[in-house]
């Protein structure tokens, strides 16, 4: 089957603005429509219970009438209210699936411009053989994490101090549309809650309203966001390393490693490459700098950190 050319990517578009435009905003008009007339019956049925209350003499209809208006209109003042807030929810929803699906895009585009852009060089990179050090015979050439993704999720970045190693453009948009998308729904759901009811918000049914409303998203997202974190500090002038809770100096770094593996998905079909950049030790100890599916940026980083560190790479079939 022929490659699509990447200018080909901008097609699947088609497919969300198709299920916005010709289902979510039709359906969106017509609730909004069915909620302007109940809106409307409501305000002829508040001004008529008015009325029937300040009346002096009523007929049994009119009697009637006012003993059913004082059971209707406080009910459905609370569901129209109700009806208001879920607009108000699924707005702020559709604002956050944009904010999502722009963002990936652009960060997408961006990537991809960077990878062709000119004033990108080939370099012909040097890789050391292990087999020909003492630690190297040593190290274990099994991955360090078990999970990775399928593109760049972690890149080098420049800092004051010198570098960082942390979250992609992309990662951070899919972490922060969970935390909004939560957000939306746990704010106006305890406003509306506010709003609508007279019963007093203990801590039990505040916990039942935060975990049934957007509760869950907004955690997940809080825990993406930590775990996205850098992870990785290089600092220059210190000439020191923070990784994973411990302190290296450049003397103690011997090597970098650079391996392949495979990641399985939920089935044999939708597995991928993916790599992992690690740190070796003067001791032989190995730490994770890197560790996602994208080989041109792993090894741009990697070329980049071997200069810094100014370290040979050792490779196990990568390129």
């Amino acid at each position: 089957m022929k490659k699509l050319p990447f200018k080909s990517f901008w097609l699947f578009l088609l497919i969300p603005f198709g299920v916005v435009f010709f289902v979510v905003i039709p359906e969106i008009e017509k609730n909004y429509e069915r909620y302007n007339n109940h809106q409307i019956t409501l305000q002829k049925d508040i001004h008529t219970l008015d009325s029937l209350k300040q009346s002096e003499k009523l007929s049994s209809k009119g009697k009637h009438l006012l003993q059913k208006l004082e059971i209707t209109v406080p009910i459905h003042t609370k569901v129209y209210g109700g009806e208001k807030f879920m607009f108000y929810k699924t707005g702020g929803m559709l604002v956050v699936l944009v904010f999502m699906g722009v963002g990936m895009v652009a960060t997408n585009y961006i990537s991809n411009k960077k990878k062709i852009s000119p004033k990108n060089k080939q370099v012909d990179f040097v890789f050391e053989d292990p087999t020909t050090d003492v630690i190297g015979q040593k190290i274990s050439w099994g991955a360090l994490e078990n999970s990775a993704s399928n593109f760049a999720s972690e890149v080098l970045k420049k800092t004051a101090q010198g570098y960082k190693i942390t979250s992609s453009s992309l990662t951070k948009v899919f972490a922060w549309s969970f935390f909004l998308m939560g957000l939306n729904y746990v704010v106006i759901s305890f406003y509306e809650y506010y709003q609508v009811y007279d019963i007093p918000l203990t801590f039990m049914k505040g916990g039942k309203l935060f975990f049934t409303s957007g509760g869950p998203f907004l955690l997940i997202g809080l825990v993406l966001l930590f775990v996205f974190s850098p992870k990785v500090f290089i600092h220059v002038r210190k000439r020191k390393i923070i990784i994973g809770g411990e302190t290296l100096q450049y003397q103690q770094v011997y090597a970098l490693q650079v391996l392949e593996k495979f990641s399985s998905g939920g089935s044999s079909s939708s597995g991928y490459f993916s790599y992992e950049l690690n740190l070796i030790t003067n001791k032989g100890d190995r730490f994770n700098l890197l560790n996602h599916g994208d080989k041109m940026y792993i090894l741009s980083d990697m070329m980049k950190i071997s200069k810094i560190l100014k370290v040979p790479v050792w490779n196990n079939g990568v390129v």
